[in-house]
């Protein structure tokens, strides 16, 4: 089992609504893409009325090690995107499990 976590921290001026969003699909593709897998969207700070205050979300998977997730580009793409989208994302990682934009 291979376990990854990406914290994702806005760092541009866009709604956190239409981030959450946007996450909200991302996970639901690789869900579908990883049936057996598990895959979790959290907020970092939960939302509050009228506080501007977001440090952002984390989301988590729970891979196989044969999980074509793993072997293929999927992954990097995403962190890719959430980059050009204005997503800080920090991949976590055990040391050695990722390189290139895949999983070694």
């Amino acid at each position: 089992m291979v376990q990854l976590a990406i914290r994702c921290h806005p760092r541009v001026a866009v709604s956190a609504d239409e981030l959450e969003r946007w996450l909200e699909q991302q996970v639901n593709e690789l869900r579908a893409e990883a049936p057996h897998a598990t895959v979790r969207l959290s907020r970092l700070t939960p939302g509050r009325p009228g506080a501007d205050l977001d440090v952002g979300w984390l989301v988590e998977l729970e891979l196989a090690e044969g999980e074509p997730l793993l072997a293929g580009h999927r992954l990097g793409d995403a962190l890719r995107d959430m980059r050009l989208l204005g997503l800080q994302p920090t991949l976590l990682a055990p040391r050695g499990a990722w390189t290139n934009g895949r999983a070694a």
